[in-house]
């Protein structure tokens, strides 16, 4: 579903000229809980779908936001934070690897302690 922000990863490695001019690219299309909704609505509908399963990626910056798009997903589903990730790749092993860990852990927490509020359009 959805995606990385490709020109927005590509500008991140461009001189801050380039940045600025393209910047506004890289807002053209749905965030990740725009297509979410575009697909529980298909589901709702009872549209004949292939896949059975959803990754949730364009713009997740942190595991809470993954957490609450995961479960307000219809289908089974797993989050990607594709730019989050890389700006921390490019800097250092170690960065990255307590990144992947603090969010592994945060999102452990979020399971163990939050309940996703249903929305009045989630109510039949």
């Amino acid at each position: 579903m959805g995606g990385t922000n490709f020109t927005r990863l590509e500008l991140l490695r461009s001189d801050l000229t380039r940045q600025q001019l393209y910047e506004p690219l890289s807002y053209i299309g749905h965030d990740a809980e725009e297509m979410l909704g575009m697909v529980n609505k298909i589901i709702d509908e009872g549209q004949d779908i292939k896949t059975k399963q959803i990754i949730i990626s364009g713009g997740i910056k942190s595991f809470l936001q993954g957490y609450y798009l995961i479960n307000k997903c219809k289908l089974p589903s797993i989050y990607g934070q594709a730019s989050t990730f890389l700006q921390y790749a490019k800097e250092d092993y170690e960065l990255i690897k307590q990144f992947i860990d603090y969010q592994v852990k945060g999102l452990s927490l979020a399971y163990a302690f939050l309940r996703v509020k249903e929305s009045k359009s989630d109510v039949k």
